[in-house]
């Protein structure tokens, strides 16, 4: 399409409907080269247990679906209280229609729609180039979260230059400075005592839930219940284990660790820990990470979120993408933030302070 034939488009932003489903797939490929189904689809959007319609707007051209303003719905808890929250996602619009306000357009109708008492908010982690688009509707900064990275594989990695998995690290250069940091974390782990810790092929909702029942309840994090962990962990593009340690025979801390499903490097992500807010001087925690470290020898990529305690993820090999050496390869997560009726105290909590905020890659993303 040219410029001016561009210009002399007319776009309809409107609600997603049932019979969308296989344009909006399309839109996903054509956009970002990459190819999902029907039943992740259904997973993410349909069968999310939060909201009753599936949160997509969609820009329309000529009958011809070419935009598209998902959003990820989850149950926050604010201070101990429960809030939903919608996390903007997949946005996508069709090569032929940049540039032309329709990422505004189909932002400010979700606005105008949700604009009621739920959700009580949106949050989310955009890229560089839509960063600047959120902060001028109206979303505020809240902090820049490192993200842990333990390379395993960099001369793979390094293969795959166009994956999300650090897709610029370079082989030559990090693959003699890893391999040694590795092995020598790897010594420094040593096994915790009086510390059981079990793995379970799928994860043990109702433990996982009673555990994080038991953290304080402060801050701004999901609400982790029995639903959450039955859904939430249904994702068809990732295999999920988990790991529940145990002290004295009673559960004290759990894991949910997800592998990547499909070509490209492996990854592996500590996706959920619990409790949230962890203890940092849990034996619990550092033990299942070390678990998950021996399990997954052979992905070429590990990560964690940094809600987990950093002397932790330092004896277990992970290194932080806020200094070198992942530094030079990685940039940190920007975090953005913006409630939907202008209250930005909640329950008595700040929703744009980032000392109130615990995130795991549960909330962080879909993987």
């Amino acid at each position: 399409m040219s410029h001016s034939e561009a210009h002399r488009v007319e776009y309809t932003i409107r609600a997603f409907r049932a019979e969308d489903v296989d344009d909006f797939l399309d839109l996903f490929s054509a956009t970002f080269d990459s190819e999902r189904g029907r039943r992740w689809f259904a997973w993410k959007y349909e069968e999310n247990p939060y909201v009753d319609h599936v949160p997509i707007f969609v820009a329309e051209a000529d009958g011809t679906l070419v935009g598209a303003r998902p959003f990820f719905a989850l149950d926050m808890s604010v201070g101990g209280e429960r809030r939903l929250a919608l996390q903007p996602a997949d946005t996508m619009v069709h090569p032929d229609h940049r540039r032309r306000g329709l990422f505004t357009r189909m932002t400010e109708t979700a606005i105008e729609e949700y604009g009621g008492a739920e959700p009580s908010f949106f949050f989310n982690f955009p890229n560089d180039n839509s960063s600047s688009g959120y902060l001028n509707l109206g979303w505020r900064k809240v902090t820049e979260q490192p993200t842990y990275y333990r390379i395993q594989n960099p001369s793979e990695l390094a293969r795959h230059r166009d994956s999300d998995a650090l897709a610029s690290v370079g082989g030559a250069v990090l693959d003699p400075l890893l391999s040694g940091y590795n092995r020598l974390s790897n010594a420094r782990a040593a096994s915790g005592e009086g510390v059981t810790v079990r793995r379970y092929e799928s994860v043990p909702a109702a433990t996982m839930a009673a555990i994080g029942d038991g953290a304080p309840k402060r801050g701004i994090h999901a609400l982790r219940d029995e639903r959450f962990y039955d859904w939430r962990f249904d994702n068809p593009k990732w295999k999920y284990v988990a790991y529940v340690a145990e002290e004295a025979g009673e559960p004290v801390a759990g894991m949910v660790v997800g592998t990547s499903v499909g070509p490209g490097p492996t990854t592996t992500k500590v996706t959920d820990v619990v409790p949230v807010p962890p203890d940092p001087a849990s034996d619990g925690l550092e033990a299942l990470l070390r678990r998950a470290v021996v399990d997954h020898a052979d992905s070429d990529l590990l990560a964690a979120p940094a809600v987990l305690p950093e002397s932790s993820m330092r004896k277990t090999g992970f290194r932080g993408d806020d200094r070198p050496p992942i530094s030079f390869v990685a940039s940190r997560t920007t975090h953005v933030v913006r409630p939907s009726n202008g209250e930005w105290v909640q329950n008595g909590v700040n929703i744009a302070d980032e000392k109130n905020w615990w995130f795991t890659f549960s909330e962080q993303d879909t993987s």
